[in-house]
């Protein structure tokens, strides 16, 4: 895709431009998130798997991002695509399975409660809706085991998806901005309000940031892949940092926190 070809260029750009090295109070105010886990591109650690996850944790990742969609008995499983075909090479829809058929297909994929009982005390859960919940007591019941805004929070492209979710606390959801929304969604998160707005580390600028954050609202970017995207997003103070790259940015994080 055209949005994603130029997300390259600009990534490669950023990354490429020098940056004041930030201080190690700045380093320690940055928070690593790993988007699908800490996962190498799927080469060997596959995104969204007890695997990404463990290792997140292990590389002192302070959050893990995932996204969650429910199969036909209604467990909420843990998988970016409604189907299993461009992961697991599988032709098959999760909504269309019941979880034991599920498990028996690909037994990596974790189940919501499985990843709320490993990691829900040691990494804060950004868990993103990618369609509507069509059970939305069921979702509430599976994060019951846990406290929202202190240990998760809800994320979605589609403030619509949040519908029957009245009973979180509104600074539990927030709202993911596409490229063409940033502005839009800012808004919307203050009227609301929400929680926060998460979006593309260009596009979040420091002017929208401030609206958010006079309104004790969160904000985050992704991805921060580089060192000098890293050094940036520290520099102008924004907290989480969502990342493809935990492996290496963690490396860049702890050099900063602990310099030699």
């Amino acid at each position: 895709m055209l949005i994603d070809f130029t997300e390259k260029i600009v990534d490669g750009i950023f990354a490429s431009l020098p940056r004041v090295r930030p201080s190690a109070y700045q380093a320690n105010n940055g928070l690593l998130i790993a988007h699908r886990g800490a996962h190498d591109n799927n080469k060997s650690i596959f995104e969204n798997t007890h695997q990404a996850f463990q290792r997140a944790q292990d590389l002192g990742c302070w959050g893990i991002e995932f996204d969650v969609h429910a199969t036909a008995d209604g467990v909420f499983v843990i998988n970016h695509d409604p189907d299993l075909s461009r992961l697991w090479q599988k032709e098959v829809n999760i909504e269309e399975v019941n979880f034991i058929e599920l498990r028996a297909l690909v037994p990596e994929i974790p189940s919501l409660a499985e990843v709320i009982a490993l990691y829900g005390a040691s990494l804060h859960l950004f868990i993103e809706l990618k369609i509507a919940v069509k059970n939305p007591q069921a979702l509430l019941n599976a994060l019951s085991a846990c406290e929202p805004i202190k240990h998760y929070h809800l994320l979605t492209l589609n403030p619509d998806f949040y519908e029957g979710l009245d009973s979180l606390p509104g600074e539990a959801l927030l709202l993911v901005a596409g490229h063409n929304n940033v502005q839009e969604f800012c808004d919307l998160s203050l009227r609301k309000p929400y929680g926060g707005v998460l979006g593309n580390y260009l596009l979040l600028t420091n002017k929208k940031r401030k609206k958010l954050l006079n309104a004790q609202q969160a904000t985050g970017v992704g991805f921060v892949n580089s060192k000098n995207s890293l050094y940036r997003e520290l520099n102008r103070e924004v907290s989480w940092l969502f990342t493809n790259e935990a492996l290496r940015v963690s490396r860049y994080l702890n050099h900063l926190r602990f310099p030699s």
